[in-house]
């Protein structure tokens, strides 16, 4: 019986979208496995610097490779190593370069699409990287339809299999409310927009738009995410205006506190491979006002009113519309829960189960 080994890079990873779907599958992959068995060990390889994830009944753990290494070197000459006679499955973008039995995770073609968004180290050794892993695997796993048809255009050709985020996580703790009187804020009188600092995020055109508007001298912006210059070649600065909130890096509990009292929820992206944020204002109740590109329609669906993220006009137009008409709000917070509902880490696991079985690589 071979062994499905897991890796376990992102536990010691900050938390970001694809750190949150790693944790989201294997949790809910370990409570199927406890129900129905795959016919194989699975194991989840640790990083000396990361901590057991906790509550794991049929999932094992096991810490290995050399202490100080940093986490790209851990991944690349340890993980290997210690996955022999298995098959690795990499569920936060990055792989091994040099193994044969490996099933990657893409989850978007942002480096492909909008490389001046990243730093050219990043957007050569991901390009390559992902170009070896895709000829030599046998499947690439990855978040949307839509993720997967952009990657099959930059990619040699392989299989892809879709395994789907939920945004279920921002329930799990109750609402720090602190945070509103932190950033000063009245329930139901600010704005909302959440995402990593990326360009492609689109918030320079937001804030350009916002604070040009009336709407700056009538609700608040509040901006919740960091800027990691390692990565991202963001020109976004602070923008120094006194309705313009600028939260950073929060806690579950605050951000769900957000997503709850806020007036509506703004996503400006001008490219997702899937976008978390959007359902995890729908399940908080916070009406989306989103783009209209790339995969944020296909997972939104009925449950967002759309514009085109490349006219400020159009999107202030939508935003305006929704918070002076409270029948188009309440009925875009109803479909969004009902939307976000169809997404949940259950069918997650399901979905990847489904996948590694269709190429025999464990029992459904």
């Amino acid at each position: 019986m071979t062994t499905i080994f897991l890796n376990g890079k992102f536990v010691a990873q900050r938390i970001t979208g694809v750190q949150r779907f790693a944790h989201g599958v294997i949790n809910a992959l370990d409570r199927s496995l406890q129900v129905t068995p795959c016919g194989h060990d699975v194991e989840l390889l640790l990083p000396p610097q990361a901590e057991p994830i906790s509550g794991l009944k049929a999932i094992g753990q096991r810490v290995v490779g050399c202490p100080g290494r940093s986490l790209t070197i851990w991944e690349q000459v340890d993980l290997p190593l210690h996955s022999r006679g298995g098959t690795l499955v990499s569920l936060s973008g990055s792989a091994p370069l040099l193994i044969k039995k490996c099933i990657p995770t893409i989850h978007d073609a942002a480096i492909y699409l909008y490389p001046n968004a990243y730093s050219r180290i990043f957007v050569a050794w991901y390009r390559f990287l992902f170009s070896v892993r895709a000829k030599f695997s046998p499947l690439v796993l990855t978040v949307s339809n839509s993720s997967a048809g952009d990657l099959a255009t930059h990619l040699p050709k392989t299989s892809y299999r879709v395994v789907p985020n939920s945004a279920e996580h921002i329930l799990d703790q109750p609402a720090d409310t602190s945070v509103l009187n932190q950033l000063d804020l009245t329930p139901l009188k600010f704005l909302l927009a959440v995402g990593s600092l990326n360009p492609t995020k689109n918030f320079s055109m937001l804030i350009d738009a916002y604070i040009s508007s009336p709407l700056a001298d009538v609700i608040p912006l509040v901006i919740v995410g960091a800027i990691n210059r390692d990565v991202f070649r963001s020109k976004l600065t602070v923008v120094s205006h006194r309705n313009v909130r600028w939260a950073g890096s929060i806690t579950d509990m605050q951000l769900r506190a957000l997503y709850e009292h806020a007036n509506l929820f703004v996503f400006p992206s001008l490219y997702e491979g899937f976008g978390i944020p959007p359902l995890e204002a729908m399940l908080c109740g916070c009406p989306v006002v989103a783009s209209n590109i790339s995969s944020i329609s296909e997972i939104c669906d009925n449950a967002a009113l759309y514009f085109n993220p490349r006219n400020p006009t159009e999107m202030l137009e939508k935003i305006n519309f929704v918070m002076q008409n409270g029948g188009c709000r309440n009925s875009l917070v109803a479909r969004g829960y009902d939307r976000a509902k169809n997404f949940t880490w259950e069918n997650s696991a399901k979905h990847f189960r489904g996948a590694l079985a269709e190429f025999e690589l464990i029992d459904q």
